[in-house]
């Protein structure tokens, strides 16, 4: 039996998070909160040995994972001769393209707030989510899981979009019938690790560890109650 592990978690904060702003694929920096949220979930990882890791091509999602790497003792196979990070920068995990709405506040600009969203509909001059989780899903097939499968362990930094669209692909979440509406809308929390544990290839557990830094953020920024930390889920 083989045993591989999957790690995925969101970058760290940007200004555009910060400031409810549609980021989409527009390469924004972290902020110094977003820096170290990134190096909070390397410490949250600290033990696991991977054999690959992977970012988008954008700047948030690729200093995030080096950030967070960085704060890891069991990972230094993964440096280059020159100290940097080898982290393979994958286009088909890059952020859903927001299309005309990027830049725009998403909670108070009226055209974002009356959009109809679906799983095959693509934002104005953008992507729709089928879209997204059909390259994901590319991704997913051709450079995660013969390494699985082969028992080894994989990180993968990416983006909200990217989170949710490998719940569909990993078959956490259900995609919708007929392409209606997108039932997804879970809120993707700043650089928390979601673990998926695999055998021969076949996910049999998988469990979200949050971060403290991710959580101070989101109590300073909503009104809402923010959850606890949830325990391991089997299969689910």
């Amino acid at each position: 039996m083989k045993k591989g592990t999957l790690v995925i978690f969101r970058h760290g904060q940007t200004g555009y998070n910060k400031n409810h702003l549609m980021t989409g694929q527009a390469d924004v920096p972290l902020t110094a909160l977003g820096e170290e949220q990134a190096r909070e979930a390397g410490r949250l990882i600290e033990g696991m040995r991977f054999d690959h890791a992977y970012s988008s091509t954008l700047s948030r999602a690729f200093n995030t994972a080096a950030l967070a790497l960085g704060q890891t003792t069991s990972n230094p196979h993964l440096k280059k001769p020159d100290g940097a990070w080898h982290i393979v920068q994958d286009v088909d995990i890059i952020e859903s393209h927001t299309g005309d709405f990027t830049g725009r506040n998403y909670k108070t600009d009226p055209e974002i707030v009356a959009f109809k969203r679906a799983y095959d509909k693509a934002l104005p001059g953008g992507e729709s989510p089928k879209q997204v989780v059909e390259r994901v899903g590319r991704f997913f097939e051709n450079e995660v899981l013969p390494k699985l499968e082969r028992g080894e362990n994989v990180l993968v930094v990416c983006h909200a979009g990217i989170v949710r669209a490998f719940d569909f692909v990993l078959g956490t979440e259900s995609i919708p019938v007929d392409g209606g509406a997108n039932p997804n809308k879970k809120r993707i929390p700043n650089a928390t690790p979601t673990v998926y544990e695999y055998e021969d290839g076949k996910l049999t557990r998988f469990f979200q560890i949050d971060n403290p830094k991710e959580t101070d953020a989101a109590n300073q920024n909503t009104s809402a109650p923010v959850k606890a930390a949830r325990p391991p889920k089997n299969g689910g």
